[in-house]
């Protein structure tokens, strides 16, 4: 399924002109001189893919930087992952985060016969339609919340919150007992064996619930279902949609008021939202539309939004944290009190950075979900 010539054809990466921008705008290059884009590219292809891979593989981010600012739109993190994939069939070690307990219960999950309590957490507020063809797809927060517990992450707060807004435009739903992680980040990882069996299981767990669209509020989910599921699964035909996409139009529309919250928060891009999706606007429309809220940008945003330093779970060390802290201080510098994500990785990893800070030289703005946010400012429901 990975074939190396498809891939180089794919990827594009013989159309590299040597010009060094991938390096100049890569995060990871800002801190590490020995991280190169171009030359591990170059490296790759004097074998033709196939010989030993370099060790820099695993220092990627897939922030996908890069490729914003290649002339020929060189796909230099598809062309990472494959190395990645390749070198793992070569039987590389790789020194993955938090101890591998994020793919150890990614790996559990690809069990045919796993059973799960997925919706322990579900409040009685919270309306759910059984017989609907639309899935709200929660992704791993579940596991999220009880993994990364010390750090005070609570990534299910966005899932509540984003379900609640759903309840209030009357979108009717269902959730999934059995749904399983979307893969992503074991794609990313190269193990394609892990990321195909996860994905098999969800489309059978779609397939026996008849679900038809699916909405979800965690980009890496979003762009998952939406553009890998295609081009690995035969005759996927389910319509996706990130959670911003079914708000922001129906806030434009007047179908759908948000209330008032006095604060000042910044906006910050995840990746896979923004590089990758191309999901922008939506997100500050929905903070816009919150009265009393202002809204301060940080230095970097957009397409040139900072990452939030770290990807699949994979090598997280101290250029990792200098990233985060640098997008922490940019934070900081607009004067904001939250920094607001519609990602829960982003989430974790920032808040992991705040935890783990040394001589409090990082910047301790509370970071909270996008959703969370929005559903706080609704006013109580009148009484039909």
């Amino acid at each position: 399924m990975f074939d190396s010539q498809s891939v180089i054809n794919d990827t594009k990466v013989r159309l590299c002109l040597d010009c060094g921008k991938c390096t100049v705008v890569c995060p990871v290059a800002g801190y590490d001189p020995d991280f190169n884009p171009r030359l591990i590219v170059q490296a790759a292809l004097r074998h033709n893919a196939s010989g030993p891979m370099d060790e820099g593989i695993w220092s990627c981010i897939s922030c996908r930087m890069c490729v914003e600012r290649c002339n020929y739109s060189v796909k230099f993190t598809d062309f990472i992952t494959f190395l990645r994939y390749k070198a793992l069939a070569q039987g590389a070690e790789v020194e993955y985060s938090h101890g591998g307990a994020p793919q150890s219960i990614m790996h559990i999950m690809c069990h045919r016969d796993t059973r799960q309590n997925r919706l322990c957490w579900l409040p009685d507020d919270i309306e759910i339609t059984k017989q609907c063809d639309t899935a709200f797809f929660v992704g791993c927060a579940p596991y999220f919340d009880v993994l990364f517990s010390d750090l005070g992450v609570r990534t299910l707060e966005g899932s509540k919150g984003a379900l609640r807004l759903l309840n209030r435009a009357r979108i009717p739903f269902t959730l999934l007992r059995n749904e399983r992680c979307c893969g992503r980040d074991l794609l990313l990882a190269g193990d394609l064996e892990g990321f195909l069996a996860l994905a098999r299981a969800n489309v059978q767990e779609f397939s026996r619930r008849g679900i038809k669209n699916v909405i979800t509020n965690c980009p890496e989910c979003y762009y998952t279902l939406k553009v890998d599921y295609p081009r690995f699964l035969e005759n996927w035909d389910i319509d996706v949609m990130h959670m911003t996409e079914v708000i922001a139009p129906l806030i434009e529309s007047d179908n759908l008021a948000l209330g008032r919250l006095d604060r000042t928060v910044t906006y910050h891009d995840p990746c896979t939202l923004g590089r990758y999706s191309r999901i922008f606007e939506q997100p500050r429309r929905i903070l816009a539309s919150i009265e009393g809220l202002e809204v301060v940008e940080m230095a970097d945003n957009r397409e040139k939004a900072l990452c939030c330093g770290a990807s699949p779970w994979v090598q997280c060390g101290a250029v990792n944290k200098q990233i985060q802290k640098e997008r922490l201080a940019q934070a900081g510098a607009t004067g904001a009190d939250v920094l607001v994500t519609a990602c829960p990785k982003c989430q974790i990893h920032l808040k992991c950075a705040q935890r783990n800070a040394e001589n409090n030289d990082v910047c301790q703005i509370q970071v909270q979900d996008l959703f969370q946010l929005a559903a706080r400012s609704l006013s109580p429901e009148e009484p039909s």
